[in-house]
């Protein structure tokens, strides 16, 4: 029995890395778009936007093939990085779909193609292929289906076939009816989604909405994003709710600065409709280190957020842009900032309050701009020997004595 289980674990193994090695690709099947333009989306705001007295109508949408390419990348981009080409054929629709997945050594991209034809009043999948694996019709239309009925995916299937009353491709367009109440079922599954986070999707929008406004011939600040979400926590939430407001907002904020990093793992529920990057101290990579700490800190993962900032430092060292105490020093701001945020509901209260009156990112991360940065693994060993030496720990005590003098550290 244990060879034959060994033999099954081993035959998965292969097959699995067979699947993998025909399915993901170091470049995408389709072309790698740009990105949709605050254009796209608002054109796509405007092709799924039902008004009120339309919600218990059946409603009837024509797609044309930018219109539809539109639709699709706005819908997908919800749940996971893509890039996505349609094409109207005549007498179907050639779908071609890269998802992103970690990059890998074989790649990063998982490609889809297939077509979806117009048989009597059904659609049926056509050519589906995952890679250089293709699957046969028949399997498709049985297989894929039951995959969607048996993943998350579920909860929108059934959405689609309760108020989707009919789809027909025609030459040029796709005429989708179906009835308005769609939009309260959908609003319902996204606060299912972020059942946890309610009010994620709404600092999401209040992010796009101070984006949009941006000059883009100043830098956007981390205060910019970080000042105006607390501030709203503060006037419009309990203190009851503190907690887990902070949170919200902390991944909403990296889930801007991060945006694509980050877009796997995070509850997004928006598409940014501009991308900016996010300065502090005229530098990208401080605020980007200060919030992925502060995110790992907020969900409980202190401890692991500083060792992980190190470590991460030391491979930096070893094989990368060199270790930055630069970095660290934005880590180790960004641990103390989100532990204040889920301290303690008066703590976390005390927070909102605070930031709600911050105008300037030097109240949360000082200036470090003199440490040294930069080392190869041979520099840091000549300065610091290790991160147990008397000259790393003194310098580390420096940048927490930096950091005890903010005021906003002092409280908590």
């Amino acid at each position: 029995m244990l060879k034959a289980l060994l033999f099954a674990l081993f035959s998965t193994a292969a097959l699995l890395a067979i699947v993998l090695l025909f399915a993901i690709d170091d470049s995408p099947l389709p072309s790698l778009n740009q990105g949709l333009t605050r254009e796209d989306i608002q054109r796509a705001k405007q092709l799924l936007y039902v008004r009120p007295e339309e919600r218990s109508q059946l409603k009837t949408v024509y797609l044309d093939q930018k219109d539809l390419n539109i639709a699709v990348s706005y819908l997908l981009d919800h749940f996971v990085e893509n890039t996505t080409q349609v094409h109207f054929g005549q007498d179907r629709i050639d779908c071609q779909i890269a998802v992103f997945v970690p990059e890998t050594l074989l790649g990063r991209y998982l490609d889809f193609s297939f077509s979806v034809r117009q048989v009597n009043d059904a659609i049926r999948l056509k050519s589906f292929k995952v890679g250089e694996i293709s699957i046969p019709d028949p399997a498709a239309n049985l297989v894929i289906p039951a995959l969607v009925r048996n993943t998350p995916l579920n909860d929108y299937w059934q959405v689609l076939a309760q108020y989707v009353k009919n789809v027909r491709i025609g030459p040029q367009t796709l005429e989708i009816g179906y009835l308005g109440s769609i939009v309260d079922a959908a609003k319902q599954l996204v606060i299912r989604k972020h059942a946890e986070y309610p009010n994620l999707h709404l600092y999401q929008q209040q992010i796009n909405d101070i984006v949009g406004r941006h000059d883009p011939s100043w830098r956007l600040s981390l205060i910019d994003l970080l000042q105006p979400l607390f501030a709203a926590a503060y006037q419009n939430t309990r203190e009851a709710d503190a907690i887990q407001e902070n949170r919200a907002i902390i991944i909403a904020v990296a889930s801007y600065i991060y945006k694509r990093d980050l877009r796997r793992y995070l509850p997004l529920g928006l598409v940014y409709s501009k991308e900016y990057p996010v300065f502090a101290y005229k530098r990208v990579d401080i605020p980007q280190h200060f919030i992925a700490s502060a995110l790992l800190a907020a969900v409980d993962s202190s401890l692991l957020s500083e060792k992980m900032g190190v470590d991460k430092e030391l491979g930096d060292a070893r094989q990368g842009s060199g270790f930055s105490f630069i970095d660290l020093s934005a880590d180790m701001a960004g641990t103390r900032f989100g532990r204040m945020a889920i301290a303690s509901k008066t703590a976390a209260r005390r927070l909102q309050k605070v930031m709600a009156e911050t105008k300037d990112y030097s109240a949360l991360v000082p200036d470090v701009q003199d440490l040294p940065e930069q080392l190869d693994e041979a520099d840091f060993k000549q300065r610091f020997e290790n991160v147990g030496s008397k000259p790393y720990k003194d310098l580390i005590s420096e940048i927490d004595k930096r950091l005890d003098n903010l005021p906003l550290y002092q409280s908590q």
